[in-house]
């Protein structure tokens, strides 16, 4: 079994970030951007067409809508349902947060069911996403954060291990940063790597214990050079 890490595109609060280096004026649960709507057409077209080896044949969306709106049009390039995976959300969850670092951040509910349908008919949502958001739990603190990559990655082994499948994930940033750590087995890393937006990391032989190997990481080469984003 080999997997993709695909970070979702650049949302309405990565371009404040851009522009401004804070997150004031951040929302809860951002859209695309316009050069994000570019983004996951372009990574679409590029796993269709097998520039990044053997496309997903199985794929996972963290239910913030950033990661449903980018795993969309690789959903219709493939012709595949997308699964709504309850553990791959951001750090922290959904936050409904000011932005000010003196302001404390709170736990947001996400999108409901049927605002997640209207982001794509081949979204498969997890019964416990309810009308009024799929998120009720607390804001996550960073230390249960490794525990949640372990769970994501033991979730899809359970499932797919064992077969030929490339199972394709479409998450988050700082996110990926733990599940690069749970797939090669690093228990704690001082350094940060880097994950683009819309970038694509390949590991193989996730189901082999001991040969999980990372291919490349964060490639980004079906995006013009003005349209790199982090």
């Amino acid at each position: 079994m080999d997997l993709l890490l695909i970070r979702h595109a650049q949302s309405e609060n990565n371009l404040v970030w851009a522009h401004t280096g804070a997150s004031v004026g951040r929302v809860p649960d951002p859209l695309l951007t316009p050069l994000g709507e570019r983004q996951a057409a372009a990574v679409a077209q590029a796993l269709a067409q097998g520039r990044y080896a053997a496309p997903p044949s199985v794929l996972y969306a963290s239910l913030m809508s950033r990661a449903v709106l980018t795993a969309a049009p690789i959903a219709a390039a493939l012709d595949l349902a997308m699964h709504g995976h309850p553990d791959l959300f951001e750090v922290g969850g959904p936050l409904d947060w000011s932005g000010h670092e003196d302001v404390p951040r709170r736990a947001h509910r996400g999108a409901g069911r049927a605002s997640l349908r209207e982001l794509s008919p081949r979204l498969v949502l997890p019964d416990d996403a309810g009308e009024h958001g799929w998120w009720d739990g607390p804001v996550e603190v960073e230390t249960d954060v490794p525990a949640r990559a372990h769970r994501v990655i033991d979730s899809v082994l359970a499932r797919h291990g064992g077969t030929d499948a490339v199972v394709g994930l479409v998450t988050h940033g700082h996110f990926s940063q733990f599940l690069v750590r749970a797939l090669l087995g690093i228990p704690t890393m001082t350094g940060w790597v880097d994950i683009l937006n819309t970038s694509v990391s390949r590991f193989s032989d996730v189901d082999v214990p001991g040969r999980t190997a990372a291919a490349w990481i964060n490639r980004v080469e079906h995006l013009l050079p003005d349209e790199v984003s982090d």
